[in-house]
């Protein structure tokens, strides 16, 4: 009886030890995100002034085909071997080659495809850019088996770092290049020393296995998971990225330059809170879908759902208010170009990151083919939208872009609802607190701008920012804060219920 109580104290601590970890984690991971979006906003209106459209416009170019290639340069081992709750050392160590391998060989791939590339684009200096980006893909796949502890183990505060020192590591080298005029060159740099921050700072901090073992057969049953991730990612990249090439290809580099840019504004808020929110929402979905509870699924998804959408919608909607004000005082003159994409983006980005939310819950659930075939249709939706409306210019695309995904958002609330098996009324509800958040400052931003039209720019826009800011808040904290406050009290629940002894146990075993 007395040892029997002793285990269960020595669990109930390990639960809470470990909720604490994965809390503690979310939040200086959300926190980074805040510093890196402010070191962003800093560091964009001076890049944008030194480097210009056209350059800015090639390096949107060249990134589609580094990204593409870094979907597959992991294998997929991360979220893979993430999700396992119990890890040997050999398995960890057969990932890290595996991974290691993959990531070398695509990048030796992607270099022998430079200079067609280039010629295909009609860009003679593409190639160099891409050969000087390759080595990212080597790095991401040497930093797989790190990445997959980390997420196991629900450290997310060592994300938080790398994020953190990664990006002002970029943004220090970037500003340095830009000033002495080395133009595209600069993000280049950019990238490159943020990429090497971060492995080395994950593989420090990460502590996987890294022996000479090399036991394929324990990593076969990865694989299956691996390459549904991989393809899920790829339509993913498809969807977020062909845009660029089919614009560039259509219109030139310089309407490129504006319709990236604004995509990069509208990416900010996405990666502000979707990267802590999909890593603490897989986390806790993954070990609560290992207890098979339907109701306990049910209520994790409408939160999550509710929570990801009052906290994206104030962002999306008060930015397609002050495009106008924003993108000449933070930009730039040159940058006009830049503002109806902006502000018919936001909707789309909005739609991109509540698609991001669901899948992140579908491969919690190991439901890995369903997301892949949301993904392709994602992609495929992204491609058709795009190719039929890029030669009537980039207001036209990014209008179209919005209410496309805006349908395909809907098809993915609808099919997770379906691998729920819940009403999908009651996802469609959780919506409930965004829409009514985002009507008031709707109206309140439109009577602002009457109120504040003679005022000078820079003012208007702060008042502006503050209105709607204070018109959304209001309505949350009136209407839905009991609600918003319960929803974080269930995922709170899942972990600290739900965390299996050997996640918290595992990395003695593998150390």
């Amino acid at each position: 009886m007395a040892s029997g109580a002793t285990a269960a104290a020595g669990q109930g601590r390990k639960r809470r030890s470990f909720l604490h970890r994965t809390s503690v984690g979310a939040l200086a991971l959300s926190a980074s995100s805040a510093l890196r979006l402010g070191l962003q906003l800093a560091m964009l209106p001076i890049l944008a002034r030194l480097i210009g459209p056209a350059e800015y416009g090639l390096v949107a170019m060249a990134m589609p085909f580094i990204l593409f290639a870094n979907v597959l340069s992991d294998g997929g081992m991360s979220l893979s071997l993430g999700r396992r709750q119990e890890v040997t050392a050999e398995l960890e160590s057969t990932v890290l080659w595996l991974s290691t391998g993959i990531g070398g060989a695509i990048a030796l791939v992607l270099v022998g495809l430079a200079w067609p590339l280039g010629e295909v684009m009609h860009q003679p200096r593409l190639p160099w850019l891409i050969m000087a980006l390759s080595p990212i893909l080597l790095m991401n796949g040497l930093a797989a088996a790190s990445n997959a502890r980390i997420i196991r183990e629900g450290r997310f505060s060592v994300f938080a770092g790398g994020d953190l020192f990664s990006t002002l590591a970029g943004a220090a080298v970037a500003l340095t290049a830009a000033v002495h005029g080395y133009g595209a060159w600069s993000l280049v740099a950019q990238q490159l020393a943020l990429w090497v921050v971060k492995l080395v700072w994950v593989t420090v901090n990460g502590r996987a296995a890294f022996r000479l073992h090399w036991r394929f057969e324990e990593a076969r049953d990865l694989m299956k998971f691996g390459l549904h991730a991989i393809g899920s990612q790829l339509a993913d990249y498809v969807s977020r990225n062909i845009d660029n090439l089919i614009v560039g290809a259509i219109l030139g580099s310089m309407s490129l330059g504006f319709y990236a840019m604004a995509y990069q504004i509208v990416r900010i808020p996405d990666m502000l809170i979707s990267g802590p929110l999909y890593l603490y929402i897989f986390t806790a979905v993954s070990r609560a879908a290992h207890e098979s509870q339907r109701r306990a699924l049910q209520d994790l998804a409408a939160s999550a759902v509710r929570l990801a959408s009052a906290a994206f919608a104030p962002l999306f909607c008060g930015l397609a208010f002050i495009a106008d004000l924003a993108v000449p005082l933070v930009l730039g003159d040159k940058w006009h170009g830049a503002i109806e994409p902006l502000r018919w983006l936001a909707g789309a980005g909005f739609f991109f990151c509540i698609c991001s939310l669901v899948s992140a819950i579908l491969m919690a659930l190991g439901r890995s083919a369903l997301q892949l075939r949301l993904s392709m249709l994602l992609g495929g939706a992204t491609i058709v939208i795009v190719g039929a409306t890029a030669r009537f210019g980039v207001t036209v695309v990014s209008a179209a872009l919005a209410g496309g995904i805006g349908l395909v958002c809907a098809v993915y609330v609808h099919h997770l609802a379906r691998a729920l098996k819940m009403p999908r009324r009651r996802l469609i509800a959780a919506f409930g607190p965004a829409l009514l958040g985002s009507a008031a400052m709707t109206a309140v931003l439109l009577g602002a701008r009457q109120l504040f039209a003679g005022a000078p720019p820079a003012a208007e826009l702060a008042l502006l920012v503050a209105a709607g800011a204070s018109a959304y808040g209001g309505v949350m904290l009136v209407a839905a804060r009991h609600q918003l406050a319960e929803d974080a009290r269930t995922f709170a629940r899942a972990h600290v219920e739900r965390a299996p002894e050997a996640a918290v146990g595992a990395a003695p075993s593998v150390a």
